[in-house]
């Protein structure tokens, strides 16, 4: 019954040729779904003109699209909530609501299997009698449903976050395999803490190897649960190919800050002498370096340590000056760590490229890093369409290369 249910909102949706969508308005997952796509572009490429042009770029390009506008996301969070005595939902956070969710029955943002998923999940809830928990009691069971897809191989991933309890494995098995929709890794994780996150301590395989498989080119990748890949496959080839390009050719050696599971590095790699790269989750490290051995890149190394505290480490300076090296960051939202900042004004490297998810973050670090590096490219990416979101690649040079690097800058020390 199900199967057939999910058949038909797969059509429905797949006919859909005007952007609509019932949850519009109200759902904090789309801003500008209403808004033509080549103005939504104009708008963003504005935004970053006026966030950099403080400081003067040699070059802006123009913005890139991304190849898809629809069904684009490899990766979504998917919230229970409910009233106690009520249906289950499972969904979206309502727009400035944090603890109100949007059922979702449509969505453009993942792929059309997606509400396939998500209404077997809610029936089997339902069926259980499994209470959805609540942020303000702090109460419950069911706390996230995460989705994660390879784009470009087909494969996926389902991944249940709970409280501290019991779980019918079996029949949520079973739920899964009434969709009809390919399932090749089952998890489930319990989050004990009160923080509102889509992650858990304890992690159970209930149904595959725990890891999917993703492609960006000819490169293949292995992503878990927890590991860091960016949400926009296809965006995410148009995306470093700008950071290899920024890279140039013949690297002796390629330092890659916040490196997730590797993508950026790897990606690069084909021009890359040795390939260093730093990432604070084990699990992406560890992925990192599966991930290096399938390209049969032994030129790389992954450290599993926090970003500031490998700006002070020798393994770092030993080769951060070294002629030929080139960083690339690509920080979380709140942009460069302290130390990293240090490091670049206290240690000028000569060329290095920042990958920002955040153009406010950007700005931020380029008015502290303004005295000793120019800017020399700036490309905007879109990543995230329909959302107010943009990704910024930007080539940095240091603006004393011609100088000696010691007793030259009063940066360089202190």
């Amino acid at each position: 019954m199900f199967s057939d249910v999910c058949q038909s909102k797969i059509k429905n949706l797949n006919s859909k040729i005007i952007k609509t969508c019932s949850h519009f308005g109200v759902c904090g997952g789309c801003a500008s779904l209403d808004v033509p796509y080549k103005t939504q572009l104009s708008v963003k490429e504005q935004w970053v003109r006026e966030v950099v042009g403080p400081f003067q770029p040699r070059t802006f390009l123009p913005i890139l699209p991304s190849p898809d506008i629809d069904y684009y996301r490899n990766k979504m969070e998917f919230a229970f909530g409910g009233p106690k005595h009520g249906p289950v939902l499972l969904g979206l956070r309502e727009k400035k609501k944090f603890n109100h969710v949007v059922n979702v029955s449509e969505c453009f943002l993942m792929s059309p299997e997606t509400v396939c998923l998500l209404d077997v999940v809610r029936h089997w809830a339902e069926k259980e009698r499994l209470p959805t928990y609540h942020l303000r009691a702090h109460k419950g069971f069911l706390r996230y449903l995460v989705l994660r897809e390879g784009k470009n191989t087909g494969q996926r991933m389902v991944h249940l976050i709970t409280a501290e309890g019991m779980l019918p494995e079996a029949s949520f098995l079973e739920a899964l395999d009434s969709s009809q929709v390919p399932v090749d890794t089952v998890l489930w994780s319990r989050h004990t803490g009160l923080s509102d996150v889509a992650q858990g301590g304890q992690t159970k395989i209930l149904k595959g190897a725990g890891v999917i498989e993703e492609k960006l080119g000819s490169l293949s990748f292995q992503i878990g649960a927890a590991s860091f890949f960016q949400t926009n496959t296809k965006g995410a080839e148009v995306l470093y190919q700008v950071v290899s390009d920024f890279a140039g050719h013949s690297i002796d050696t390629l330092i890659d800050f916040y490196c997730g599971a590797g993508a950026i590095g790897l990606f690069c790699a084909p021009r890359v002498k040795k390939l260093m790269g730093v990432e604070i989750h084990a699990e992406s490290v560890r992925h990192a370096r599966e991930n290096a051995k399938r390209q049969g890149v032994m030129q790389a190394v992954f450290f599993d340590q926090d970003a500031d505290a490998f700006a002070k480490s020798p393994e770092l300076l030993s080769v951060w000056q070294s002629p030929g090296t080139v960083s690339v960051m690509d920080p979380p939202r709140p942009g460069l760590q302290p130390a990293v900042r240090q490091l670049l004004i206290r240690h000028p490297i000569e060329k290095w490229i920042y990958v920002s998810c955040n153009p406010k973050a950007l700005s931020q670090d380029l008015a502290f890093l303004a005295p000793v590096y120019e800017v020399e490219m700036v490309q905007p990416v879109d990543m995230f369409p329909h959302t107010p979101h943009v990704e910024v690649c930007v080539l940095l040079k240091y603006a004393g290369a011609g100088q000696a690097r010691t007793g030259q800058s009063g940066y360089l020390t202190g």
